[in-house]
């Protein structure tokens, strides 16, 4: 609370001397406005305009203005656009500071990694830069929206004008999602880019490439974007063409077009425009002190906005246009990593959610489980996340059981082997609360497609191996089942329980011992899952929420059901085909 007030007074003494600065500024405009040398930050005043056009029923339209800076990463890391000893503009840190900015947000959450050190690995990651190179690029221009009195709010979109030579040659876009999640494109100056004469009058580059990151809830993950860039009028690197002229104003222009219905591979041709949006900057300035507290105190709040905006247009869509909402799906994997420099990859997920605490206990019980197993039926599994920050979990017998063993050759080589690769956390509270080993490749594998397994066989063997009588099978019921495998199966509709002809063990395999103090944990963390299922369906209909057809969480069984029976666990809606997104009449 201290802190609040101190941030208070801070900002209340900022703004009334910028308000000073203000007159003076009026007076000397083209004194205060006059660039440092070299140019190597700058202060921009946006505008953002967002259009929907389908489906048609949903037509809406918005502009609002954002605060962002444009800054050299070379002279951002080594603090000499530091202003007021940091204490008005740093790098490194949000708090103690009015503007800041820090390493934390961006790509990948890394320890002691600087954002520049990140970009270069995202970029090495994707088959650029040449290999013993320290540094990917010479320099490179980062725009973003910089913290406010300690307050970080969601960044859309962060721009990176990468130079080699004093030549701009790579543009990388990093996007994040309001659930913290990003994903980057990494754009090559004449490479893959759209014809000269698509391009609209005004930007320098265009490049159109399919969608694969989930940022609005009103839009499936299908279709394409067309992005065309206005590139800055020069580099941050210093050369003996810069003028004190120069005014770099960066403008991005992004068209989402859905998938064509004309062609047999609908995600090779794009169809109808869908979604426009364009951000450009209205006015520079330098980065100064006093152009820093000008431009604060005519709109001191700008930094503050960008999250109830985003909210606000967000209740308009649900409840004025009635746009059924689309929950998160789980990011998709990111392209292996290539060393090729005619292999690039342009794009991918780089930072995941991280695991809650309940699914780091089910990852606990999990893996203590496949530790026994590797031991009992002497395999190999490897667990592999799609999230690239996790390294690949591997679990190996102590022992080998071969006799004799070549020179240099692995032990545990001819080992059955398997490999279970999960997209998210989720997949480990999944394998918990499912009753059985059958139950959860049907609902996590088959219909959610939340992992996958190399050998379908060897899963269903290791998860079913552990000393464990079977439960009669359906449709008759088990009363020797254990409290908590009755709570697994009371989760699932009892007429598709009925339908799976799958018989579930008296004893679930990742249960410890009933009456140990972890059998206790054990049975508390599957009944908090199950009441957060409750709760979730709970919130949706208290606030009147509507997901689209066929996606909601609370139906997942019947999603299976249906897979099981050879039809689809996709949503239920035909309009999916054509938008991309899910009008619904007033009811």
């Amino acid at each position: 609370m201290l802190s609040l007030f101190v941030d208070a007074g801070v900002a209340l003494v900022c703004l009334s001397v910028s308000a000073y600065l203000y007159r003076y500024q009026t007076n000397n405009h083209e004194n205060l406005t006059a660039p440092l040398s070299p140019a190597q930050g700058y202060i921009l005043e946006n505008q953002v305009t967002h259009a929907r056009r389908l489906p048609v029923a949903a037509a809406h339209a918005f502009t609002y203005p954002t605060l962002s800076l444009l800054v050299s990463l070379n002279a951002l890391e080594d603090n000499t656009l530091n202003l007021g000893r940091g204490w008005l503009f740093g790098y490194g840190g949000i708090w103690g500071r009015l503007v800041g900015l820090r390493a934390s947000p961006y790509f990948a959450d890394k320890t002691g990694a600087d954002i520049r050190g990140k970009l270069d690995e995202v970029l090495r990651d994707r088959g650029f830069g040449c290999e013993g190179e320290s540094r990917v690029l010479e320099d490179a221009w980062m725009m973003t929206m910089p913290s406010f009195l300690g307050f970080e709010g969601i960044n859309p979109l962060t721009v990176y004008f990468g130079y080699k030579a004093a030549e701009l040659w790579l543009i990388v876009l990093e996007i994040h999602n309001t659930f913290g999640e990003t994903h980057v494109h990494v754009l090559e100056i004449g490479r893959n880019e759209d014809l000269p004469g698509s391009r609209p009058k005004g930007f320098d580059h265009q490049w159109t490439f399919l969608r694969e990151f989930h940022v609005s809830p009103f839009n499936d993950r299908s279709g394409f974007y067309t992005v065309s860039i206005r590139s800055p009028t020069h580099s941050p690197i210093p050369s003996s063409t810069w003028t004190t002229h120069t005014s770099p104003r960066p403008a991005i222009r992004v068209h989402l077009h859905t998938s064509s219905l004309s062609s047999l591979d609908s995600t090779s041709i794009p169809g109808p425009l869908k979604l426009t949006a364009l951000l450009r900057p209205t006015s520079t300035h330098p980065l100064t002190t006093s152009n820093l507290l000008y431009v604060l105190s005519r709109a001191p709040f700008t930094l503050l906005l960008s999250l109830p905006r985003i909210l606000a247009q967000a209740w308009t869509l649900h409840y004025r246009k009635r746009l059924d909402a689309f929950l998160r799906p789980e990011p998709l994997p990111p392209p292996p990593t290539s060393t090729s420099p005619e292999t690039h990859q342009s794009g991918g997920g780089i930072k995941w959610l991280s695991a809650g605490p309940l699914e780091r206990y089910a990852r606990r019980r999990v893996e203590a489980f496949l530790r026994e197993q590797v031991e009992e039926q002497h395999v190999r599994i490897t667990i592999a996340a799609a999230d690239p920050a996790l390294p690949d979990h591997v679990l190996l017998p102590s022992s080998p059981r071969r006799t004799t063993c070549s020179k240099g050759e692995d032990d545990n080589e001819d080992i059955p082997h398997l490999v279970i690769t999960y997209l998210a956390p989720r997949f480990f509270t999944l394998l918990f609360t499912c009753p059985s080993a059958e139950h959860a490749l049907l609902l996590g594998c088959d219909t959610e497609g939340l992992f996958k397994v190399s050998r379908r066989e060897l899963f269903l063997s290791v998860f079913s191996s552990r000393t464990s009588p079977l439960s009669a099978p359906p449709p008759l019921p088990s009363p020797d089942l254990t409290p908590t495998q009755r709570l697994r199966n009371a989760a699932i509709p009892a007429s598709i329980l009925l339908r799976l002809p799958f018989r579930v063990p008296v004893r679930h395999p990742l249960d410890p011992c009933p009456s140990s103090l972890e059998g206790v944990k054990a049975a508390l963390a599957l009944r908090v899952l199950f009441v957060l299922e409750h709760v979730e369906r709970w919130a949706f209909e208290l606030v009147g929420a509507r997901v689209v057809r066929g996606g909601e969480p609370w139906r997942k069984w019947e999603r299976a059901g249906r897979v099981f029976e050879g039809g689809e666990a996709g949503q239920e809606v035909e309009e999916l085909k054509e938008w991309g997104s899910v009008w619904r009449e007033k009811e």
